[in-house]
Parts: structure tokens; sequence; C-alpha cells
């Protein structure tokens, strides 16, 4: 056996003790300070996360974060929008008539009067409406190279409707508030056959990603056609509703539910220029309702991306819910289009 040191069984010196336990309390201590720092990042790093997660939801929502209220900013703004004979969208609060929309153009600013707009639309003011309540939006030419359009609305009364020389006109009280923001849906046009002359569909596959138009279409509308499959019932700058007659392809029967995407090639015509402008879209079906009784189907549409229209490398614009500014600006120039050949503006 061998014999045991009596060294190993005897107890550690007091200083030696105090400066063992002294160590490891140090040695602590730097330990903890790698950990301190990583969760002060991790609880950074979220921070940063909510902040953008905020910023996201109030961009999609079209605000731009801030209201003006100074009646000197208020008056230069509407006065902006005047000279530039900017389009505006007015809809009634009520909730039972919050959909309904019209288009009309100012005419006069005045403080002591209110806002007079020219109704350009085939509905006619009615006595009922004043001291209704409306939401209006417009859109402004930006200053800056980096701003093309500045948004706004508010929410003002009617005061009073005219009518001159056949042209109907509503006025406005002037707000006291105006808002950085763009209406969340778009202005809706039914368009005659002729104004959209060509429409065609592919479905969206793995081997048509980059050119769908090199296949023939699943779908077509050729406006020189007698018989079409298909028609657009409305356009706006998010999308279409579209009217199929059967019979339809049999190819096309799994792809009609919602959130199936398709592209499609849309022309559209501009009477005023005598030129016709073409279209690129990603599309995704956002509802789907078929009659029983003559097996037609209306298939709502919502923009998802667009090709620009630029010369070299083919780049998918994503479109987050915006629209297509083109689009928009074409449903605004249509409608004052067609009240101008009804003797409306």
């Amino acid at each position: 056996m061998f014999p045991v040191s009596p060294v190993a069984l005897l107890p550690l010196p007091v200083s030696q003790a105090g400066f063992y336990f002294q160590n490891w309390g140090f040695s602590v201590s730097d330990a903890q300070k790698p950990l301190t720092i990583t969760i002060a990042l991790i609880l950074f790093l979220a921070l940063v996360s909510a902040a953008v997660t905020l910023y996201r939801r109030a961009r999609g929502s079209g605000t731009a974060g801030f209201s003006i209220h100074e009646p000197t900013k208020i008056q230069d703004i509407l006065n902006e929008a005047l000279q530039q004979r900017a389009t505006h969208e007015l809809r009634f609060q009520d909730e039972s008539a919050q959909r309904t929309g019209f288009a009309c153009s100012p005419t006069d600013i005045d403080p002591a009067v209110g806002i007079t707009l020219e109704v350009s639309g085939f509905i006619k003011p009615q006595p009922s409406w004043v001291g209704r309540r409306v939401v209006c939006y417009f859109k402004i030419a930006g200053q800056r190279k980096e701003t093309k359009w500045l948004f706004f609305s508010f929410a003002t009364t009617i005061i009073d409707i005219a009518s001159r020389q056949a042209i109907q006109r509503i006025v406005l009280a002037i707000p006291d508030q105006l808002d950085r923001k763009q209406r969340r849906d778009h202005l809706r046009l039914d368009p005659p056959s002729e104004d959209i002359p060509e429409l065609q569909i592919w479905p969206e596959t793995l081997s048509n990603l980059h050119r769908p138009e090199d296949d023939p279409p699943l779908l077509e509308y050729l406006v020189t056609q007698q018989e079409n499959p298909l028609r657009v019932l409305n356009i706006s700058a998010g999308g279409l509703l579209l009217e199929l007659r059967p019979p339809l392809p049999k190819a096309l029967g799994a792809d009609l539910e919602k959130g199936h995407r398709f592209y499609i090639r849309l022309v559209l015509r501009d009477p005023e220029q005598g030129s016709a402008q073409t279209y690129q879209l990603l599309t995704q079906v956002r509802n789907v309702f078929i009659d029983p009784t003559h097996g037609k189907r209306l298939i709502g549409l919502s923009f998802v991306a667009h090709l620009p229209a630029m010369e070299g490398s083919r780049r998918w614009k994503s479109l987050d819910g915006k629209g297509v500014e083109e689009i928009e600006d074409w449903v605004f120039k249509r409608h004052l289009g067609l009240y101008r050949e009804k003797g409306l503006v």
C-alpha cells in the first residue's frame, strides 16, 4: 500500500482561501460580461425589429405618419391642387355608402365659401347630400425629384350643391386637418370594350416564369372578335374583374381558385392621344363567383407585380398592394373623358 501523505489532508490556509475565493468571484464577473452584452444586443435587435414592423404597417396603410393643422399650409396645398386641376375622389363616410366614390375636379377655393368641385359622375348631387360627411382623396405633383406624388386626404362636410350650365357642383367646408394619406383601394372604371382592345392570360408555371408570352395564351380577348371567352367588367390600378363565359378550357378548372396566379398582357387605349399602351402584369385570384344558372364565372384579380416597359433586362417589380400608377392615371383620364362625352364636364 502506498502511504497517504498527511499534507493532502490539511485544510487550505485562511490566507490562501481568501485569495482563492477572490479569484473565483473575479472569474464569474468576467464570465458575466459577454452574457450581459449578448442579452443587451438581443434586446436592441428586438426593438429594431418592432420598429421596422410598425413602419411597414404604417407604410402599408398608406399613412405617411403626420397630419397638417396650420390653416395657411392647408390653404397652400388646396390652392396647389386647384392649379394642377388635381382629381379629387370623394367617398361618403356613412357605413352603408362608404364604397360609393366619385371623381371631382376643383374649380374654386374661397375661405368664406368653401371648396367648389365639379362632379364628374353619372349620378347627380341630391339636396339630401347637404350636411353629409365625406372623405376626399387627392394627389399633387411633388417638388423634389425623389418624390413624384404627394398624397392627401381630409374629412369634411358637404355644405351646398349647385348647377351651372348643366354642370353639377358641390361645395365642401374647408377642412381643419389634412392627412398625408393615400386611399387604400382604387377608383374603378367600367370600360367600354374598345378601351381594352386586347387581353391575354397565362397561368403561372415553373416553365414560364421569365417569358410567359412565348407560349400560347390560355385565354384571349380581342375586341375585333365577335365571340370572346371573357370580358373586362371593371379595372382599377389594383386589379381587374373578369367575366368568363363557358365553355372554358379544361386546363383552367384547377387554376380558378383563390390564391392562384396568372400572367396577363393588357392593352389600354388612350382616345385622346390616339395611342395604346401595353402592360405585362402578374396577378393573383382574389375571389371567384360562379353563376349556377348560366355557368359564367366572375374572377377578381389583384395586380401583384408588373414588368416596366424598359429596354434591356426584364425585371418584375413587386407592387405591394399599391397598384400600377400608370393604370391609375389612365382610369382617371378615362373617367373624365367619358364624362365629357356625356356632356357632364
